[in-house]
């Protein structure tokens, strides 16, 4: 969308452009052939009347195409073609008369035939010359615009294989993903249904096995939530509703959480009211997804804060944390499912997704998610002392 509409801004621009410089060398050309070819081709060919000023281009151009619609309704059947003719007839009358301040349609008239066949190419060479700024405009914007299209359908050619490959790469960490959870827990059932656990082990067993298939269900949710947002129906269901209580709700609900993982939450969301138009359900999982992502992503020791903050003309949601930053190159792809690797979900348990529901509800919102650190976080208020935050910014 982004490359259509900058190709839509730039074709307008080019078209505007086009359309004065064809309208400058159009107007040279004519001031030109008005003061110099007019004069000389009435001297040449009329040399026995007074030229008028109406002897220009432009009038003998017209008078020319004129004449040739008049030739081709000559064609057409006589009662088809008598008002269309008449009308015709008093144009090139008119026309004649003005070139000349004596001697009327007898001037043309008497001409030879030599004369009046060379007379047509030299005002047909003229009216080219006149067109060919329009010629050369048109075929310049219609090469230009061409190879801009093509540019677009290289560019959305590139996207769609790399939207494979995405595709591609995330079936098989998917597949990963489920594939380790699976053995373990089929490994548990087996060890357990053999007899082959201790009494006093199976409660532990019993609860890794219930971990994991909690692990398995979120991580199913979470692609089901991903794919669900781009099919052709979904839709937000939005409603007014306090920003302040809905994440005030998902703070509370997230609080022993923090608490188990050995983490400090800290909570500032104004009293007052918030009204805003949202989905609630959808909006909750987004808050939910970053406060369990900061969970999940940080050292025992760390704190987390969940801010809501308002300013004069937006409002904006923060999750933040003081754990350590996330790299350049790593911060630009945290949207893109599995980016994480391997290494992020097996030792943190993540998947890669959330972050990508998060971004695509409130894309849908209109609404913007950032990722922002280091001194960029102390810009918002009450933020001072985090090293980074995901904030969602309401206009």
């Amino acid at each position: 969308m982004e490359d259509e509409k900058r190709l839509q801004d730039k074709l307008i621009k080019r078209f505007i452009i086009v359309l004065i410089v064809v309208g400058i060398a159009d107007y040279v050309i004519i001031y030109l052939s008005d003061r110099l070819v007019m004069p000389y081709v009435g001297r040449i060919f009329f040399p026995e009347y007074e030229i008028t000023e109406s002897f220009s281009s432009l009038a003998i151009s017209s008078y020319m195409v004129t004449a040739l619609i008049g030739g081709i309704l000559g064609l057409i059947p006589v009662v088809a073609r008598l008002p269309v003719n008449a009308a015709l007839n008093n144009i090139l009358t008119g026309r004649v008369n003005s070139f000349f301040i004596s001697g009327g349609r007898e001037v043309v008239e008497n001409m030879g035939w030599g004369d009046r066949i060379l007379l047509i190419a030299v005002i047909a060479v003229v009216l080219m010359v006149i067109a060919f700024p329009y010629i050369a405009g048109a075929v310049y914007f219609s090469v230009t615009t061409l190879k801009d299209f093509r540019k677009i359908g290289a560019k959305r050619m590139q996207a769609r294989k790399d939207y494979e490959k995405r595709r591609n790469l995330m079936i098989s960490d998917i597949a990963h993903d489920l594939r380790t959870p699976i053995t373990t827990i089929a490994g548990y059932a087996q060890a357990l249904t053999d007899g082959m656990i201790k009494e006093e082990d199976k409660q532990t067993y019993l609860e890794a096995i219930r971990n994991k298939s909690a692990g398995m269900n979120d991580l199913i949710q979470l692609l089901f939530d991903y794919t669900r947002l781009d099919s052709e129906g979904f839709k937000l269901n939005r409603e007014e509703a306090d920003v302040c209580e809905l994440v005030r709700e998902c703070a509370a609900a997230l609080y022993t959480d923090a608490e188990g993982a050995g983490m400090d939450m800290e909570v500032e969301i104004p009293d007052d009211k918030i009204m805003l138009s949202v989905d609630k359900i959808q909006f909750g999982r987004v808050v939910n997804n970053l406060i369990v992502n900061a969970i999940r992503h940080n050292e025992k020791g760390n704190s987390i804060g969940v801010f809501v903050i308002r300013e004069t003309d937006r409002v904006h949601i923060a999750i933040a944390d003081k754990g350590e930053v996330i790299p350049d190159d790593m911060a630009g792809h945290l949207y893109e499912p599995f980016y994480m690797g391997d290494k992020s979900r097996s030792s943190r348990g993540g998947s890669g997704l959330g972050l990508s529901v998060a971004r695509k509800i409130i894309d849908m919102h209109g609404w913007k998610l950032e990722l922002k650190q280091g001194e960029r976080v102390e810009r918002y208020r009450g933020l001072k002392g985090y090293a980074k935050a995901f904030i969602i910014t309401v206009k």
